[in-house]
């Protein structure tokens, strides 16, 4: 065995890759007090690459569960109490056409929808606070400059192969690997899975830009939709000092900083030569819709990007991603800690390819709402835009029904992008409530199972209950349900917030089905 491998002893995970998804997989076994490796390439994160720039609400109630929300709140430079604003207009100085407020799930005072309202942070910062969070946790063995370059699983076992960065390698054997090394990976094609999907025709790019004596006219705004150039592009703020980004439309990599600059003062109505635009960083991208044909082997897990891809439209990927490694992990630390069956794991592609796909489909409606045809009138980008900006459906109401771990006996409701409505139906997230300000329902759930019963529950039945939760090993919360709930029916709650049972009288058999237990 080489010195590398004996730097954490009888490591159970490696976590291949360390971007949103592969650092909030070592998050959620840190939370569960799961050891794990993560190895990643870069060294540092680079600001000149923003990419993802919203978090959703439901990605913000699942930092407050890490103890993380309101870190990442104060290192973003952009508040909601400052701007929740889409703007559509002519150019930056020109005319406005439309605009959207309260964007993104993003609010200005604590909702009644959920525990966290939307931010607007750039991807580096949010992975920034993560890094710093783990180190601080001493349960991830972060091993930055590395990547995973070959694996092979076996029975029992993941053998992988380690590259560093400048050209040593080294073996490591582990339980299992999560995946989260992107699209072009490893790890999906290790697994012997492939992409099914489209590409978009065309490119765009991504720049970022310092202007710090730009002041649009159109007034404040997190997002900009410029229309009135040949160009057209979406433009915003990275923070409050002159550091801008901008995607430019149909723009590919053959494009020089000289028509960069060009294109982008376009975009304010002046001249390149009075715009004192700084080009500080380009990335050209092409849109695609893709999904892996399976998301996981008997001992390695796709996560994020190497398992499914969708344009940035809406907001959604970055946030997929961290859905996807709370799903996974959890189950991971329920099998690595004896209180969850193997099959536990077999729940993860059937819960969240589902997911995955309605993110691709809204991000798919929302490109080509997007594209050369994208609508100029107020009415139309109204219509057709809508679902871009306000997609609280797609965010909040995605269920598990179904799974074979989720005890269901009715059906969900259809499924709205848009339109949340919640719910306590088994696989639904447990709809959010304040006990007090400041302090929610989900802040009592513990770690692991909860059990919110009404308070006319007896104490003996709950007593039965939690005692066949301690045989099982079960970590088990119980919980009074808010007094303005229906005071009728139990809730048993997942680990990531989820309904796994209701019923209005106590079932201690349903405690061995929602954790795959083998009794």
């Amino acid at each position: 065995m080489s010195d590398d491998q004996t730097r954490t002893s009888q490591p159970r995970v490696l976590i291949a890759g360390g971007g949103p998804a592969g650092l909030a997989t070592a998050m959620e076994l840190a939370f569960h007090g799961v050891p794990s490796i993560l190895v990643e390439p870069r060294a540092s994160v680079s600001h000149t690459r923003p990419r993802a720039k919203t978090t959703s609400p439901r990605t913000m109630e699942l930092f407050r569960r890490w103890g993380v929300a309101h870190l990442v709140r104060a290192a973003a430079p952009l508040q909601p109490e400052w701007c929740r604003k889409v703007i559509f207009c002519t150019t930056l100085n020109g005319a406005v056409i439309t605009e959207f407020d309260d964007a993104f799930g993003m609010r200005a005072e604590p909702s009644d929808e959920f525990a966290e309202g939307g931010q607007q942070v750039p991807q580096p910062i949010v992975e920034e606070v993560l890094r710093t969070r783990l180190q601080a946790t001493g349960s991830v063995d972060l091993r930055f400059g590395e990547r995973l370059t070959d694996l092979v699983e076996a029975r029992d076992s993941v053998r992988c192969r380690i590259t560093r960065n400048d050209g040593s390698s080294y073996s490591l054997t582990v339980d299992y690997v999560v995946g989260c090394d992107g699209a072009k990976g490893v790890t999906r094609d290790a697994i012997g899975a492939t992409f099914a999907g489209v590409s978009s025709p065309s490119s765009n790019l991504n720049t970022v830009f310092r202007a710090p004596q730009l002041k649009p006219l159109v007034g404040e705004a997190i997002h900009y939709w410029v229309l009135g150039p040949d160009v057209k592009a979406t433009v915003g703020p990275l923070d409050r000092q002159g550091l801008w980004w901008a995607g430019l439309g149909g723009v590919d990599a053959t494009c020089t900083a000289e028509r960069a600059v060009h294109l982008l003062a376009a975009l304010t109505g002046q001249p390149a030569e009075e715009s004192g635009i700084e080009l500080l960083a380009t990335d050209p991208w092409v849109p695609r819709m893709l999904i892996a044909d399976r998301f996981a082997s008997e001992r390695v897990f796709l996560v994020g990007e190497s398992a499914h891809v969708n344009p940035p439209f809406g907001g959604h990927g970055f946030n997929t991603c961290v859905g996807d490694a709370v799903n996974i992990g959890w189950k991971l630390a329920a099998v690595l800690q004896g209180w969850g069956g193997r099959a536990l794991l077999s729940t993860y592609e059937s819960e969240r390819r589902d997911v995955a796909q309605q993110t691709i489909d809204s991000a798919t409606r929302n490109l080509r709402a997007s594209g050369p045809e994208i609508a100029l009138t107020a009415d139309r980008i109204q219509e057709t835009k809508h679902e871009e900006f306000n997609s609280l459906g797609l965010v909040l109401g995605y269920s598990y029904h179904g799974s074979r771990i989720v005890v269901a006996a009715d059906e969900p409701p259809p499924f709205s992008a848009v339109s949340y409505t919640p719910s306590t139906r088994p696989g639904a997230r447990l709809p959010h409530a304040w006990l007090a300000p400041g302090h929610a329902l989900y802040d009592d759930l513990g770690r692991g199972f909860a059990l919110i019963h009404p308070t006319s529950a007896s104490a003996p039945e709950l007593a039965v209950f939690r005692r066949r939760a301690d045989q099982l090993g079960v970590p088990l919360a119980v919980v009074p349900a808010p007094d303005a709930w229906p005071q009728n029916e139990f809730l048993l709650i997942r680990p990531d917030q989820h309904i796994a049972w209701r019923g209005d009288h106590l079932d201690v058999t349903v405690l061995p089905r929602v954790v795959a237990a083998n009794v």
